[in-house]
Parts: C-alpha cells; sequence; structure tokens
C-alpha cells in the first residue's frame, strides 16, 4: 500500500492551518504551482500548433485527393471546407503560440521568483519586469533593494465584465 500522505508532498507549507501537520505560514509566499505539470502542456500544445500548421500550409496536398472523387460538388464542398478548416487551424496555431510563449515566460519567472523567495509573485507584465536580469540587475536587486511586486487583484473576470456592463447600463439612464 501507498503512503498515506504522498498526496500531500506538494502542498505548501501553510496548508493544514496554523498548527497543522504541515506547519504554520512559514515558507508560505503567495503562490505555488506546480512547474512539471505547467511543462507537461507545453509540449503537448507545441505538437498540435505543427500540426494546426500543417493543416494551413497543406491545403493542396488534402483537397489533391478530392479531385478524383468524380462528383464536382463534392470536390467544391470538400475544398471549402479544408480552406475554411485551413484558416481557422492557422489562427488556431498563432494563438497557441503566443500561450506556449507566455507558459515558457511564467515558468522562467515562478523560477527566479522562487530562487529570490519573492514573496506574493504573479507573473504579471509588470513583475517580469521587476525580476533582476544579468549580474548587474542581480547586484542591485541585493544591493540596492528588491521592487515591491504589483498585488494580484481580487476581482474576478466575471466580476470586472459585470461591472462594465453595470457602468454602461447606468451611462444610458
Amino acid at each position: 500500500m501507498g503512503d498515506p500522505d504522498a498526496r500531500n508532498v506538494n502542498r505548501a507549507p501553510s496548508e493544514g492551518g496554523e498548527h497543522g501537520k504541515y506547519g504554520g505560514n512559514e515558507g508560505a509566499d503567495g503562490y505555488k504551482i506546480e512547474i512539471a505539470s505547467v511543462q507537461s502542456v507545453i509540449v503537448p500544445l507545441e505538437e498540435s500548433v505543427v500540426g494546426a500548421r500543417a493543416v494551413k500550409n497543406g491545403q493542396e496536398t488534402l483537397t489533391a485527393y478530392l479531385k478524383h472523387c468524380g462528383a464536382p460538388e463534392l470536390l467544391t464542398a470538400g475544398e471549402g471546407f479544408v480552406k475554411a478548416w485551413g484558416f481557422g487551424m492557422g489562427e488556431l496555431a498563432d494563438h497557441a503560440d503566443v500561450v506556449v510563449e507566455r507558459l515558457y515566460e511564467a515558468i522562467a519567472g515562478y523560477m527566479l521568483a522562487d530562487l529570490l523567495r519573492v514573496k506574493d509573485f504573479w507573473p504579471s507584465d509588470e513583475n517580469m519586469a521587476k525580476l533582476p536580469s544579468g549580474a548587474a540587475g542581480k547586484w542591485s536587486w541585493e544591493n540596492v533593494g528588491r521592487p515591491e511586486m504589483e498585488k494580484r487583484e481580487t476581482t474576478s473576470a466575471v466580476q470586472k465584465f459585470a461591472d462594465q456592463l453595470l457602468r454602461e447600463y447606468e451611462d444610458e439612464s
């Protein structure tokens, strides 16, 4: 039988209450991600980008098989489908590239923030720019002072959307 505490290995140190099994609030830095889990998402996403680009760029190859189907209506419909599908897959690949890039940036930011013991870090553009880069940046970070990281907004995206709709509605009256 497996270790009953094995599921608790990746918990943040503060979990379990003030005097709980996993300690009090020492070591709780306001964030906890499993970098290996995030990295495991990146590889399939990159592979799907390659597949989507192959569909976008290989439309002639895909429609070549339809030329010998014997029905002009099927050829026209197939070519239209492959053209629309190729466009959609190209758009998907472009956006997935951005997601992959941002995931790599977030992983690097979290790893650096963890090494530097930054509290309440989240990988916003402002916070990423505040992390030290190179020897001079690290020296400045250690000897001049650490910049204060931006706090994550507590308002959810749904609440922001609702607030925006309410403001628009109030403007009409």
